[in-house]
């Protein structure tokens, strides 16, 4: 009996060692069968999962027709744990089919966030004659406190619905000597220089120290396994989750500049020429809520347009949790990332994706209406999930507010305010402000994006009107109020 026991305990000691294995008891995926997206908190046109607990969006890919969502995911419980790859996919962006976890704990470490990519140059040499491979890169978080987290991949030849760890899920990239928390990598293929690169925060800045910076570290690599150091950026503001890509500036394709930002969505923009980046130093915000985390952009976009989502947190995990709801947080509605010229420079701008349009079922929209008659034909309807667009002329408006389902946002003296939040508009006499609002959250975009505010607004569910209040003989350009269709089938 002794020495079976003694054969039992080498055995299980062997298995913890084993990495190029993944878990199987974290797929969970068939208990999943019994939502019906119909729980009285679920949101109606934010992807969310059917059950247990989400945060950041990872791998976010186009390949063959579809935009595939990776995401952090306890497999097991409601709340934050076991964090392992979920999926899904869409056609439109909107319309979302959770599929089976895609990667799943190995060894001793969980899947922490990552980046994907559609290996068209067979770099790592996987691709078939029907399809390229899709690359993931993630950080292999290690359970035991005294290991350092690593940089791992797996690869998929099946459209993502399954991998394949990288040379068993070992480390491809090596802690790099800072502490456990370095953590999720970004991959691109950089064209000009014909390699791959991958960027990785690998050090938090001390707020107690004056002088201390964060690091963030680029890589590069031929066959999407051995990378080389290129160079780092070092900012007191990066931390976790950083992302890096090329966008136009005011739509021209012969001006492009490099836009970088972290999870809390600060952000610079500069050159990259496929060793360093330069910026001039000068750090944005991308959101002025609390709860827009961790976003990422798709990889691979087939029409040219750079999509952003990110994770919409709540701390309060009572909201659901204490709701009895069998799914925890959710994702932004995903928006078009844009770099436009603006009397103070150079800035970021995002306005959701114009596939929103598939959802609308009602849509009203008015033309030079005074807020009085605006009020009487918005009283005949009943709203839930929204969508609004209003423009006016600031030198004729001094304030007003919308209320919309018990979400008040003012208008005074130029700018926007939401909950004591400033929103600043763009000083041009032309305003506008779009809002969408879902069971749970709000997302408020002003001046085409130019401010964004994405916030947890829980709406009273016996208020489901609109309304707007002005001491102004107030004159709207347009008012478009578009109701949304769920987008559960």
């Amino acid at each position: 009996m002794i020495r079976y026991l003694l054969l039992f305990t080498f055995f299980v000691g062997k298995a913890q060692q084993i990495t190029g294995v993944m878990i199987d008891s974290f797929q969970t995926f068939k208990t999943y069968s019994d939502i019906k997206y119909d729980e009285s908190l679920r949101p109606q046109f934010h992807f969310s999962s059917k059950k247990n607990w989400i945060n950041d969006p990872n791998g976010m890919v186009y390949y063959k027709g579809e935009y595939h969502l990776f995401f952090q995911h306890n497999p097991k419980a409601i709340h934050w744990g076991n964090m392992t790859w979920g999926h899904a996919v869409s056609k439109d962006m909107v319309h979302w089919e959770q599929l089976q976890h895609a990667i799943l704990p190995y060894g001793n470490g969980t899947i922490f966030s990552g980046t994907a990519a559609v290996d068209f140059p067979n770099s790592l040499g996987k691709n078939t004659e029907e399809e390229e491979a899709i690359v993931a890169y993630f950080t292999h978080a290690q359970n035991n406190n005294e290991d350092l987290f690593y940089q791992a991949g797996a690869y998929s030849i099946d459209r993502g619905r399954t991998f394949e760890l990288i040379d068993k899920g070992r480390a491809l990239v090596e802690n790099q000597g800072f502490d456990r928390g370095e953590r999720d990598p970004k991959i691109f293929w950089h064209a000009p220089s014909k390699k791959w690169i991958l960027i990785l925060w690998i050090k938090r800045a001390d707020k107690k120290k004056l002088n201390d910076l964060g690091k963030v570290r680029f890589f590069s690599s031929k066959d999407l396994k051995n990378w080389e150091k290129l160079s780092d950026f070092d900012r007191k503001w990066v931390y976790e989750c950083m992302d890096m890509v090329e966008l136009e500036v005011d739509g021209d394709p012969n001006y492009k500049k490099w836009l970088i930002y972290d999870a809390s969505f600060d952000y610079e923009i500069g050159t990259f020429n496929g060793l360093s980046l330069l910026t001039d130093g000068k750090n944005h915000i991308g959101d002025l809520g609390d709860a827009y985390y961790a976003a990422q952009t798709f990889n691979n976009s087939p029409d040219g347009r750079t999509v952003i989502m990110g994770w919409l947190r709540t701390r309060k995990n009572n909201l659901f949790v204490g709701n009895n709801m069998p799914f925890n947080q959710q994702m932004s509605f995903p928006a078009k990332l844009e770099l436009r010229t603006t009397i103070n420079g150079i800035r970021l701008f995002r306005w959701p994706v114009k596939e929103i349009k598939n959802l609308y079922h009602k849509s009203s929209e008015y033309q030079n209406i005074k807020v009085k008659v605006l009020n009487k034909n918005l009283k005949k309807e009943i709203f839930d999930g929204i969508d609004i667009f209003m423009s006016f002329e600031r030198s004729k408006t001094s304030s007003f507010h919308v209320n919309i389902r018990g979400q008040i946002i003012s208008y005074q003296k130029g700018n926007f305010y939401f909950n004591g939040v400033i929103l600043p508009t763009l000083n041009l006499n032309k305003v506008n402000l779009r809002v969408l609002l879902d069971r749970t959250t709000i997302e408020v975009f002003a001046d085409d994006g130019f401010s964004v505010l994405s916030k947890y607004a829980i709406s009273d569910f016996k208020d489901n009107q609109i309304s707007v209040c002005s001491d102004d003989e107030l004159l709207f350009d347009r008012f478009e109020v578009h109701k949304l269709k769920s987008i559960w089938r």
